[in-house]
């Protein structure tokens, strides 16, 4: 058979990651960062070694390629592929990934049974997908060549992906092999997804022949990525860390090339907090976990979050690269709140100093409903914002805030830096602060070093800036304090982060100081 393996172009860094692909190309002895790179599609090379070992031929692209059109296949005029098989990612890429569907349907001669599109969003929008497309898609974990229509007891999914078939300057292969340990979770929580993808939970996958057949076949490679999205809740988890021992991912263990390099484990979904204790960390001291990913997704959690990276610490562990679910049913001020407790992790630990006992980057993650439309329609939208609820004392979710905590990031490549006194200065030294800056004109915001007057303690040398930050936020609090129905007026118009939503405001407001503010938002 041909077949052809097709990912949607729905990266989020497509254009920086092609840009980074040209930059290493030009200069051959720069090693490519597996940290930047797209995230492989792990189903898919999975599903090509699985038809390479059946002998069939097989293609992979990125997005709508019109060179998968040019072969035709002479006994079968109008069918230039046998199966085309098309990944999904989350349901707000839906409009890219219909397309991307519809586009292909002629490559095998409109016969749409050879279309099989498999993952998250195909599992959480099936109804949908056969709606708008009339394909039927691949439903959960691909453990059986029954769900794709052949013969055969093999479980997919347990295949070591192929490699071969991806371009190592735009994914992370160069140092990364990925694996699962276990599938599925305990945990139910209402954001996720995992239940209706995985919704039996596997507490132990035997990965050490499949990583040996990788090493022998590709080299042997630092970093092993795990996916499982908890693995702190198998009761097998001693068994899962003597794997990994035995593979060599314990601490002060090295590859067998020249140069040696130092085998690093990463569990990449994260462990929960709830499960780390006494018992689990005297297991996983073992390993060379970096980073140790510990989530913190609500502020009420917060007793059981410090327990269990305070625990870590001293168990020996370095680095945390922790997440912070917003925007869901949280507030700001919850959001402040977690983050603050990081920051303040980081000055007790001596961040910064050379004695410094760990660090932790904060990674803010802006919720977005993974949901069939049936249930939510904004599950296929990016702009999704919490609704404010009556209860609520304190400032809700807007538009323009969830865009500023993402420009907030931008400064430390999507987190938060674990330098005390540069996190202070990018999300507000008080929660007065914060609000001020979740306000914000992005022009001022994103450009700070140019427009930010106080330089400080940690920063690289620069000139003082023009002072428009600290003059905003005396603005914005003086408005606030002194005209309470303009500051609502202006925190509606603000929060819509849309030129329409400020020149309509701007047509019907007559305070002159607001609206010289106002013209900054129309510069970003």
């Amino acid at each position: 058979m041909r077949v052809l393996l097709v990912e949607p172009l729905v990266r989020k860094f497509s254009d920086r990651a092609q840009s980074r692909a040209r930059e290493i190309k030009d200069n051959l002895r720069k090693r490519p960062d597996d940290e930047s790179l797209w995230y492989p599609p792990l189903g898919l090379m999975k599903l090509a070694t699985f038809h390479k070992r059946r002998g069939d031929e097989v293609k992979f692209v990125i997005g709508k390629d019109a060179k998968s059109f040019e072969v035709q296949d002479l006994f079968s005029p109008g069918v230039l592929w046998d199966r085309i098989y098309i990944s999904t990612l989350f349901t707000f890429y839906w409009k890219e990934t219909i397309e991307t569907i519809n586009f292909y349907r002629d490559a095998v001669g409109g016969s749409i049974h050879k279309i099989f599109v498999g993952g998250i969003m195909a599992s959480l929008m099936r109804k949908e997908i056969f709606e708008d497309t009339g394909v039927h898609p691949v439903v959960g974990i691909l453990d059986s060549p029954t769900k794709i229509g052949l013969d055969g007891g093999e479980n997919i999914d347990a295949l070591a992906p192929d490699y071969d078939i991806l371009d190592p300057d735009l994914y992370a292969i160069n140092d990364t092999y990925y694996a699962y340990t276990t599938r599925g979770c305990v945990r139910h929580c209402e954001w996720c997804g995992v239940p209706k993808l995985e919704p039996d939970y596997t507490s132990y996958i035997d990965i050490k022949e499949t990583i040996k057949g990788l090493r022998k076949k590709y080299g042997d490679k630092p970093r092993l990525k795990l996916m499982d999205n908890n693995v702190l809740a198998s009761s097998h988890l001693e068994k899962i860390v003597t794997d990994l021992v035995s593979l060599g991912y314990g601490r002060d263990q090295f590859t067998e090339t020249t140069p040696k390099r130092q085998r690093v484990v990463d569990f990449n979904q994260g462990l929960d907090a709830r499960h780390l204790n006494e018992q689990t960390m005297s297991l996983l001291k073992e390993l060379n976990i970096r980073p140790m990913r510990i989530a913190f997704d609500k502020v009420r959690n917060k007793r059981a979050y410090l327990r269990a990276v305070e625990l870590a610490q001293k168990y020996g562990v370095k680095e945390f690269s922790n997440y912070m679910l917003y925007n869901f049913k949280d507030t700001p001020k919850d959001l402040y709140e977690r983050l603050s407790v990081n920051i303040k992790l980081n000055e007790k630990w001596g961040r910064g100093t050379s004695d410094a006992k760990a660090q932790i980057y904060s990674y803010p993650m802006r919720y977005a409903p993974i949901m069939s439309r049936y249930e939510d329609e904004s599950s296929q939208k990016r702009d999704y914002v919490a609704p404010q609820k009556p209860e609520q004392t304190s400032v809700g979710w807007t538009k323009r805030f969830t865009r500023n905590i993402e420009i907030m990031k931008g400064a430390a490549f999507g987190a938060i830096s674990p330098t005390p006194q540069l996190a202070w200065r990018t999300i507000g030294r008080d929660y007065d602060e914060f609000i001020a800056n979740l306000h914000m004109p992005e022009e001022l915001l994103r450009n700070r070093n140019k427009h930010e007057k106080e330089v400080y303690e940690d920063e690289p040398r620069r000139p003082a800036g023009t002072g428009l930050v600290e003059e905003f936020r005396s603005f914005f609090w003086r408005l606030f304090n002194s005209n309470p129905e303009e500051a609502k007026r202006f925190h509606i118009a603000v929060g819509e982060n849309s030129s329409a939503a400020i020149r309509a405001y701007l047509a019907e407001c007559k305070d002159e100081e607001v609206k010289r503010w106002m013209v900054y938002y129309l510069k970003s």
